[in-house]
């Protein structure tokens, strides 16, 4: 953390989001669509983040079995792409991402809102002075530069603006240890037809996985298969295999992860090919460019959600959104019983159609810093309710609401009307109790 420095200004802005993920674009565009001056920063070359780099498969549930609960943004995107798609959304269902169709969204939805982005603009400081983010330091193409704004939106996804202004914050377990990420994968030429039949007649991708892991002829020890998702007519993208024992705050075991990935990808090939019905001449035919993180740093918050709020289905005063995904904290290690318990966790705490649980407004302020919000899956909250939390739908929400609060905030995000940030929501479509 440093005070000042010398250096070419990039740019200077109202409202600074930093990432372009769920939560940062959806705190960008909702910012700008209220009248702010927003600047995007992106460290990659797309919106959008694991759903377009990270190549993951799909939104994970967009209702909670009786309406779409993720409304206002997400809900509006998810329709668009599904139109452009050729499909009906899935209202109480997994929803396809077509990565490619969600890159050009994303572009002309920021465009049309005005919003100024940056791509292949990694932030690696901040200028703080009593509380307050002065300006941001930007690594691009063309050097170091600097940022410099008024209201600042950590959508990173790691809380590194928050951590780089002197937030506190949490880190995986007690231990320290994070949930294993996974480099997604997309595959052609599969007959998903002849897939079908044999996943009818008990021989699914899963269940010959569960079958071979248990003979111990598995390509590698997975106890936890997560999905293939359909595409298109021939192409699938895989949320597959877990990169085990990294910290991906760690610049070489984050590079790791990507090398082990790649190789993860090419043994989910084999086995495809050769042992599931349907994949015959299933081609890998790429891996993701953005690692899957599931978890790092959560900030020490006003408020600090926890699972008691998920088992209380909460309702708060400054609610915002809600979510109905369940916990699902992923195994951090090769240890099979662990593996094994992710799936009984996430079964046991499913909720029933129509539960859902609030997100307060203050799980996103930091203690001690006056011009941060922090949306997405670094708020405040335990790890067990992050696990739920961290799932692209809710971290639109909170983007969402992130971004109405900068165009609402004073000096300090604290002394946002919540009655009135809630009100401009509802008129965007946003779901709350």
């Amino acid at each position: 953390m440093i005070q000042t420095l010398a250096l070419p200004l990039l740019a200077d802005a109202e409202i600074v989001v930093v990432g372009g993920g769920p939560s940062g674009f959806a705190a960008a565009l909702a910012a700008a669509r209220n009248g702010g001056e927003v600047l995007l920063l992106e460290q990659t070359t797309m919106l959008g983040g694991l759903g377009t780099a990270g190549l993951v498969p799909m939104f994970a549930p967009v209702s909670d079995g009786e309406r779409m609960i993720y409304g206002g943004i997400f809900e509006e995107i998810n329709l668009e792409m599904c139109r452009r798609m050729g499909i009906e959304p899935w209202q109480d269902h997994w929803q396809a991402i077509n990565p490619e169709i969600l890159k050009r969204l994303l572009d002309e939805m920021a465009e049309a809102a005005g919003i100024r982005f940056v791509f292949g603009a990694k932030v690696c400081e901040a200028e703080v002075e009593n509380g307050r983010i002065n300006a941001v330091l930007v690594a691009t193409s063309m050097g170091l530069k600097r940022v410099t704004g008024r209201r600042f939106i950590d959508g990173t996804g790691d809380a590194l603006l928050a951590a780089l202004a002197g937030a506190g914050f949490e880190f995986g377990d007690e231990g320290g240890h994070t949930m294993s990420p996974t480099l997604c994968t997309q595959f052609s030429n599969i007959d998903f037809e002849a897939a079908a039949v044999a996943g009818r007649a008990g021989a699914s991708d899963r269940e010959i996985w569960r079958k071979m892991t248990e003979a111990g002829t598995a390509p590698f020890q997975e106890y936890h298969f997560v999905c293939m998702k359909p595409v298109s007519k021939a192409s699938a993208s895989g949320n597959l295999g877990h990169v085990y024992g990294i910290d991906t705050l760690d610049e070489f075991e984050l590079t790791r992860g990507y090398v082990e990935g790649r190789k993860i990808a090419k043994m989910l090939e084999d086995f495809y090919r050769n042992h599931v019905p349907g994949f015959q001449k299933a081609e890998l035919l790429a891996t993701a460019s953005l690692l899957g993180v599931r978890e790092t740093r959560r900030i020490i918050g006003e408020y600090r959600m926890t699972v008691a709020d998920y088992e209380a289905r909460a309702v708060f005063e400054d609610e915002i959104g809600r979510c109905c995904y369940p916990i699902d904290i992923h195994s951090g290690s090769t240890d099979a019983e662990e593996q094994k318990r992710v799936e009984e966790v996430l079964n046991r705490t499913r909720f029933k159609r129509g539960e859902s649980y609030g997100i307060p407004y203050r799980a996103m302020i930091p203690e001690k810093l006056a011009n941060l919000l922090v949306p997405g899956r670094a708020l405040s909250a335990d790890r067990a309710i992050q696990s739920s939390l961290r799932v692209m739908p809710p971290c639109f929400v909170t983007g969402q609401a992130a971004g109405v609060a900068a165009t609402l905030a004073g000096t300090d995000f604290r002394e946002v009307d919540t009655v009135v940030l809630r009100s401009r929501l509802r008129e965007m479509g946003a779901y709350f109790k």
